[in-house]
């Protein structure tokens, strides 16, 4: 059984803090009744920072208990892989949340500092899919459609719910 990220020491260069990872600008076109975009330090307390935003966000906006709940948990396990697999969670780090509501759905963003290592890939092989991969699983059961795309520096996956 091999080591995760969270067991294994590796050196990596710091993150720029000054870098700070962006949301494509077509997520804010379109029909969106409201928004909002925050960014924090990529540290252990980002991850609920991010879930009580998520929650608080909806819960003004009058989402129902299980777009929230299911809501919360995406968005936990997308910080999550931002910390773990990106510069985001280096020293100096940053990621960026995007809430945005239409009349149909809520999208959520989580934009991150691009790969630690740009030399590794992102595929993963067969024999590490007992250690990686739940996660994705977890955001496709929670939400009605989910993504990834980079931008130039910029990794950012995102998902969307239904509300009706």
């Amino acid at each position: 059984m091999g080591t995760t990220d969270s067991q294994e020491l590796r050196t990596f260069d710091a993150a720029d803090s000054h870098n700070t990872p962006v949301v494509d600008p077509a997520e804010f076109v379109g029909s969106a009744t409201d928004h909002t975009v925050w960014s924090c330090v990529g540290n252990l307390t980002a991850v609920r920072s991010i879930r009580a935003r998520v929650r608080e966000f909806l819960g003004r906006a009058g989402c129902a208990e299980v777009v929230r709940d299911d809501a919360e948990l995406a968005v936990s396990e997308l910080a999550t892989n931002a910390l773990l697999h990106s510069r985001s969670g280096q020293s100096g780090g940053v990621m960026t949340l995007f809430i945005r509501i239409d009349a149909g759905n809520v999208r959520v963003a989580v934009a991150d500092q691009g790969r630690k290592n740009p030399e590794e890939s992102d595929v993963i092989g067969r024999e590490d899919q007992n250690e990686y991969g739940r996660g994705k699983l977890i955001v496709e059961d929670c939400s009605s459609r989910s993504g990834e795309y980079w931008t130039e520096a910029t990794h950012v996956a995102w998902f969307e719910i239904d509300l009706s």
